[in-house]
């Protein structure tokens, strides 16, 4: 998260190097930018300059981690089936005394 003015940002990684700006108000996309030896921004409904600097503060406060993974379905998983135990043995597969 960025906050910038009276706006909140959420960065969200989208490709490896790669992030989306997010506005948290209306939950709109509002630019892109790559990361590497320099920043490259896309601006998408908001001023270019204001989404570099916009980059560049989620970069230097290290706000590039969040990664959005849905949660994985719950399988149910299938208990193993139960052997069971012949007379002449134990629990522990010894032969009685």
């Amino acid at each position: 998260m960025v906050s910038w003015g009276d706006a909140t940002y959420r960065i969200e990684r989208i490709a490896p190097a790669t992030y989306a700006i997010v506005r948290i108000s209306d939950d709109v996309r509002v630019g892109t930018f790559r990361t590497g030896k320099t920043i490259e921004t896309k601006a998408q409904g908001i001023d270019p300059s204001l989404c570099e600097q916009l980059a560049r503060a989620a970069v230097q406060n290290a706000k590039t981690s969040w990664v959005h993974n849905a949660a994985p379905l719950k399988t149910r998983e299938r208990e193993p089936e139960l052997k069971e135990e012949s007379p002449e043995s134990s629990v522990r597969g010894f032969a009685p005394a």
